[in-house]
């Protein structure tokens, strides 16, 4: 499985990433705010189920991110994005065969995909916070 997954990667280049859709709610402004052990992140993300799409020799991949920043455990601020990334394949059919691995298409798409997203979502929040006045929160590490 583990050579099949660095299979995959050698035969994938990221060609772009884009955000469709996207919506930020700010849903109450904490009182006192301070960023300290009150405050808390919650993520999640959902994939596209006929993920990967295929056009040409590029693989679109949809994902939808969903952030709710909660402190003192009650929410204050929600974002949802929904994001395509566009991978080009240097051999598109080997590309597929070894997507046909469920280990290896589980593996790229919730780890692979979220280690390339995750700097570009935390910039993202970043601007989300400053555009609404909202102190910023930083996501937290992933491993």
């Amino acid at each position: 499985m583990k050579d099949n997954f660095q299979q995959l990667i050698k035969l994938l280049q990221l060609g772009d990433i884009r955000f469709m859709d996207s919506h930020e709610s700010v849903l109450r402004i904490p009182e006192n705010f301070l960023p300290d052990s009150n405050l808390s992140v919650e993520s999640g993300q959902a994939y596209d189920k006929k993920n990967p799409i295929i056009t040409g020799d590029c693989l679109l991949f949809r994902v939808k991110y969903v952030f709710s920043f909660l402190y003192s455990k009650e929410p204050y601020f929600k974002a949802e994005y929904i994001v395509n990334i566009f991978f080009m394949a240097s051999d598109l059919k080997k590309v597929q065969e070894l997507l046909q691995d469920e280990e290896v298409k589980k593996i790229f798409l919730e780890k692979q995909l979220t280690h390339t997203m995750w700097p570009i979502l935390r910039g993202t929040l970043m601007n989300a916070f400053s555009r609404h006045s909202l102190h910023p929160s930083m996501l937290p590490w992933i491993v």
